[in-house]
């Protein structure tokens, strides 16, 4: 039976998703409808006045629940390229489409809330992007705006596209966040073609820096 809910996959699996994914499954957040060659003609138009989560994040393509297990049960597969080392658990809910995965790491240091990282197919590499899934979204959303290059955003008008984004997006994101995304959503660089790494990595660092953001660690079994 394909696990179709978070509760479903968190049985199947023996792993735990933050509060914060539950509510996005409730709200209808995490359907990007069906990845497929033509998507950008056929499916986004549909999703663009309410964008679901993380549509315009560079780099990032939402993994549907049914489809979690699935990638999951790479990570414990001794036959795998991305098998992990005993004692680390990783919880897949997206990718770069690359073959890279976004997981929840329940930190042992840090047992409130699951950090968001990165795991690399091709590198013995996990980084640690957000303490939290409420940050990475935000961290995601800066990153976004730091170049337009290939970007879904400028697809029709760039700064209608973030207005609606920031609009769905509003209630998973603290009232600070929320100031911060409106105040450089409305950067005129950003029609330039974006407002530039640096700048976008400073309000990152400034808005959601803790002790251990962007650090890595290994993940291949010794």
């Amino acid at each position: 039976m394909t696990a179709a809910t978070p509760g479903d996959i968190e049985q199947q699996l023996g792993q735990r998703f933050p509060a914060l994914y539950h509510q996005l499954h409730r709200d209808h957040m995490l359907d990007w409808g069906a990845l497929c060659h033509g998507w950008v003609t056929s499916v986004y138009p549909t999703l663009r006045a309410r964008p679901p989560l993380l549509l315009y994040a560079r780099e990032f393509e939402l993994i549907a629940p049914a489809d979690i297990v699935g990638h999951a049960e790479q990570f414990t597969d001794e036959d795998s390229h991305v098998r992990l080392r005993e004692g680390l658990q990783l919880l897949p809910f997206g990718s770069t489409g690359a073959g890279d995965y976004y997981c929840f790491w329940p930190d042992p240091n840090a047992p409130a809330e699951p950090r968001v990282v990165l795991l690399w197919h091709d590198d013995d590499r996990v980084d640690v992007l957000a303490a939290n899934l409420q940050d990475f979204i935000f961290r995601m959303m800066v990153d976004a705006v730091a170049d337009l290059g290939d970007s879904l955003l400028e697809d029709g008008e760039v700064a209608d596209n973030l207005q609606r984004w920031l609009e769905s997006h509003r209630p998973y994101l603290r009232a600070a966040q929320v100031q911060a995304l409106d105040a450089l959503y409305a950067d005129p660089a950003i029609h330039a073609g974006g407002v530039g790494e640096d700048a976008a990595a400073a309000l990152i660092r400034r808005s959601i820096g803790f002790d251990g953001i962007d650090t890595r660690f290994n993940y291949v079994p010794a």
